[in-house]
Order: structure tokens, then sequence, then C-alpha cells
């Protein structure tokens, strides 16, 4: 049976439309079995890497995130969170600061942590490696990813947004386990990919990210909603799409590797814009710097010290406050 994937057509962020896709694609994909039941509880899980203005394109814009919220409370979920695990700072800092803060009153939305890391075993035997158990408090997971270029996956899509299941500072030891193998890692993407297993993806692909991304980069008119539940699926159009080559996108390296999800086109039917041809942009800039996936320890540590200077001076500003 054929991956269905929605694409659409979607040159601006207007919430009214983004509501109507997520509908649409969320109605395909419960054909046989409902996504989402009242009473459920519901994580959504965007790309929060760092605080920044949805003009920046490093997070996932907030209309897209309202959209999601909007539908699920159609279906009268009972528990809407929204977490990811920043590079620095909280999930909720980076989410109010990409404009998520209102959805708190406005939907009952609750901006959290993911906690409890718990071990995950992987084919590759990667030591240390726990994500969030809090992720089986849910029914459901949304994911919401950007589309990006990485400076070391050379794109961040569907699979590459859920490695932030792996909370706070865990994620750059990982990179160095991998002994600066891309393939490896993207493996082990893909097995906490298969792991996590969202109901539905969510893609904001209306303005991306080109260049030196995913924080670094600079805004592309890409003009594409993308919605579906085979991640691999998702990733090889959007690779398609940017004309990537697949052997440069290492989490598609991996999916083929592993056997998981579409391995080819042929095996995706498409909904909504079926042209691909016509889709296909010229122009998208890749990270013009590409950079190893082991981190230098140095680097580390001093993200360490930045974070926990920040988390002090803020303790402080607000006890002197009181």
């Amino acid at each position: 049976m054929k991956s269905k994937i929605i694409l659409r057509k979607q040159a601006d962020y207007c919430l009214e439309d983004i509501v109507a896709f997520v509908r649409d694609t969320v109605a395909i994909h419960s054909a046989a079995t409902p996504l989402f039941r009242s009473g459920d509880r519901v994580l959504l899980k965007p790309n929060l890497l760092r605080a920044s203005k949805p003009e920046q394109c490093v997070v996932t814009h907030p209309k897209v995130v309202e959209a999601v919220c909007i539908v699920l409370n159609d279906f009268g979920v009972k528990k809407i969170d929204i977490a990811d695990s920043p590079a620095l700072g909280s999930p909720q800092q980076v989410a109010r600061k990409a404009g998520y803060g209102p959805f708190e009153k406005r939907y009952g939305v609750r901006l959290t942590s993911l906690t409890r890391p718990t071990a995950m075993e992987t084919l590759e035997q990667i030591p240390h490696l726990k994500i969030a158990g809090s992720l089986n408090d849910y029914n459901q997971i949304v994911n919401l990813p950007k589309v990006k270029s990485h400076c070391q996956m050379t794109l961040t899509l569907a699979i590459k947004n859920l490695f932030g299941v792996v909370i706070g500072k865990r994620k750059p030891i990982l990179h160095c386990l991998v002994q600066n193998d891309k393939v490896k890692f993207g493996r082990l993407i893909v097995e906490i990919a298969r792991k996590v297993a969202p109901g539905i993806t969510i893609v904001d692909g209306i303005t991306a990210m080109q260049g030196n991304g995913p924080i670094n980069g600079t805004p592309y008119p890409l003009g594409l909603l993308i919605g579906g539940s085979d991640l691999t699926a998702i990733d090889r159009l959007i690779a398609d799409i940017l004309q990537v080559p697949e052997e440069q996108v290492y989490a598609l390296t991996a999916a083929s590797q592993l056997k998981y999800g579409a391995e080819s086109l042929e095996q995706i039917e498409l909904m909504g814009e079926t042209d691909l041809e016509a889709l296909r942009v010229t122009g998208f800039e890749l990270a013009q710097r590409k950079m190893d996936i082991s981190f230098n320890p140095a680097r580390i540590a001093k993200s360490f010290l930045k974070q926990f200077i920040e988390i002090a001076f803020k303790e402080k500003f607000a006890k002197d406050a009181r």
C-alpha cells in the first residue's frame, strides 16, 4: 500500500488556510481509525531549536501550531501540550519567544518540558541514549517540523525533528558517540523516530530556511504545506522538491538501510498538488560550511556554562524583583 502524503501550495501564514489543510490531513489519515478522540492527551512536537522570532525561520511558525490546536479542540481532546528540548534555554522561554504564549489561554495549551530520561536500546548500541519517558503520557504525538537546511545533516525535516525527544545536553554527547559517521547518526535518529511513532506530521514549508541552517540560514519562500504519517515519504518528497540528492540526506540513506517508510517516490500517493515536476524549485541553497557531526568538547562546555550563567542571572533577577 502506498503512503498518502498531502501537498498544498500556501504562500503565506493565513490561519484559516492552514486550519483547512490540517483538517484535510487528519481526515484522510482517520479513514480507518480515528487519530484523535474526545478526552485524548496529545503532545505537539514543533521545532523549537532556539529562542527566535518566527520570521527568522528557526522555529516552526506559530500559525501552524495554532492551526493544529484549533483542530484538536474541535475533536474535544482533554489536554494539549507543546514541548521540545531546545539547544539553549527552556522550552517555555523558546516557545513564548516564538509566539506560542497566547495559546495557553486561548486554547488551554500547556507549554512544558520533556521529562523522565528513559533508556532506549538501538541496533547501533549507542550508550547513554535516553529519550523522554514523558512521551508515554500521551495518546497521540503530532510532529511539527520546519523545512530547514542543516550544516551537518544537509536537511532537517520530519525524521530529524524527532531527535528533539532526546533531552537537553544529551544530544551533543550522542553526536560525539557516532564518531562523525553521518549515516550512523542518521540510523540513530531513524530508530528514535520509529520509537516515537507520531500519528501525524504537519510540515511547515511555507517559508523554509536555506543556507547555513539550522540556525544561521536565511528565509526561502518554498510555499508548501506537507502532511502525512510516513516520515520517510515526507522527507523523500521534500528532498526531491528541493532537488537535493538522497545520498546527501543522511536520514534518508539510513531509512533505506533500516527499511523504514517509503523506499522510493513510486511508493507514495500524492494528494492535493500532484504535479511533482511543477513543485520542484531551483536556487534553494544548502549550507556553504559543512560541519562534522561530532561537537568540540570545548564548545559543549562553553554552552553548558552559558546556559548556567543565564539561568543563575534570571533566578537572581526574579529574586531581587520580589
